[in-house]
C-alpha cells in the first residue's frame, strides 16, 4: 500500500512538473514564432540604393577645379518601399505597414471584419498570441477617415506595440516625434501629438464627430492629457491616427498614441 502511494505521489509531481514546463515552453515557443514570421514578412520592405553622386568631366583638364556657386542640397535618405502585392499574395486583409526609426515598431497592418481576430492571430493566420497591428474594424481601409485607429499587443519580449511605452517620457518623444505608415494609395507622415494612459471607458477610440468643433474639443483634450509636450498642432481639417496599445497603472488601462497623417509627395 505504501508502494502504491509512493507511485502516485510520484506521478501526481511528474504531471505537476510536466503542465509547468508546458507552461513555460508555449509562449516562449509563440514570442520565436512571431518573430521569425515578422522577420519574414520584413523582405517586402525595401530601402532603395541611392545612385551615386555623378561628378564633373575633368579628363580634358586634369588641373581644373570647379568651384559650385551654391552649397548642394541635402540628400535625403531613400523612403522605404513596400511590396504590397507580395503581402496580399500572404494574406488579403493587409491595409498597411506602420515604421517607427528607433524603435521594434515595423510591422504589417491588417483589418478583420472584427475587433477580435488579430488578437490571437499572426499576420499570416497562424494562431498566436502576439497577433497582429489591426485597423479597427470601423475605419475605412484607405485611410479616409479623420480618425484611424491602430491596435497592437504589449508584448513581454518588446515586440509590437510595447515600445509605445517610451513615449510615456518627454526625452524619447523629443527623438522620436514621427512615424511612417505606407499603404497602398500611398505614404504617410505620422506627427505624434499626444499620448496618454486611459480606461478603456474612454474616448479615445471615438471615432465620429458631429461638427468640427467637436473634433477640435477631443483634439485639445488629448493634448492636456498628454505625458509629453509637443509643438504640433492639429486642426479638424487634418486626419488623425491613434496607436493603442495595453498599459497597466490600473485594471484596463490603455496607452494612446495620436498622430497627425500628413501626405509625403514623392519626387
Amino acid at each position: 500500500m505504501k508502494k502504491l502511494i509512493l507511485i502516485v505521489a510520484a506521478l501526481i509531481l511528474l504531471t505537476v512538473a510536466g503542465v509547468a514546463a508546458w507552461q513555460v515552453y508555449v509562449p516562449v515557443h509563440e514570442d520565436n514564432v512571431s518573430v521569425n514570421a515578422y522577420e519574414d514578412l520584413r523582405q517586402f520592405v525595401r530601402i532603395p540604393v541611392l545612385d551615386p553622386t555623378i561628378q564633373p568631366d575633368t579628363s580634358s583638364s586634369p588641373d581644373f577645379t570647379p568651384t559650385p556657386s551654391f552649397e548642394p542640397e541635402p540628400t535625403l535618405p531613400p523612403t522605404p518601399q513596400v511590396d504590397f502585392e507580395s503581402l496580399r499574395a500572404v494574406n488579403l486583409e493587409i491595409v498597411a505597414w506602420l515604421s517607427i526609426d528607433g524603435t521594434t515598431i515595423d510591422y504589417p497592418v491588417a483589418q478583420h471584419s472584427d475587433n477580435d481576430y488579430y488578437l490571437h492571430h499572426l499576420f499570416t493566420g497562424e494562431w498566436n498570441s502576439s497577433g497582429c497591428l489591426f485597423m479597427d474594424c470601423k475605419n475605412h481601409a484607405d485611410i479616409s477617415d479623420r480618425h484611424t485607429i491602430i491596435y497592437g499587443h504589449h508584448m513581454d519580449n518588446g515586440t509590437m506595440f510595447q515600445n509605445l511605452m517610451y513615449y510615456k517620457e518627454q526625452s524619447f518623444y523629443d527623438e522620436h516625434p514621427t512615424a511612417q505608415l505606407f499603404t497602398p494609395g500611398g505614404t504617410y507622415t505620422v506627427e505624434f501629438f499626444a499620448g496618454y494612459v486611459t480606461s478603456v471607458d474612454g474616448d479615445a477610440w471615438k471615432l465620429d464627430f458631429a461638427t468640427d468643433a467637436e473634433f477640435e474639443d477631443w483634439i485639445e483634450n488629448a493634448k492636456e492629457k498628454s505625458l509629453f509636450k509637443s509643438s504640433a498642432a492639429p486642426t479638424a481639417e487634418d486626419k488623425l491616427v491613434t496607436l493603442s496599445t495595453c498599459s497597466y497603472e490600473f485594471y484596463n488601462a490603455r496607452f494612446v498614441l495620436l498622430g497627425i497623417l500628413t501626405p509625403e509627395v514623392s519626387n
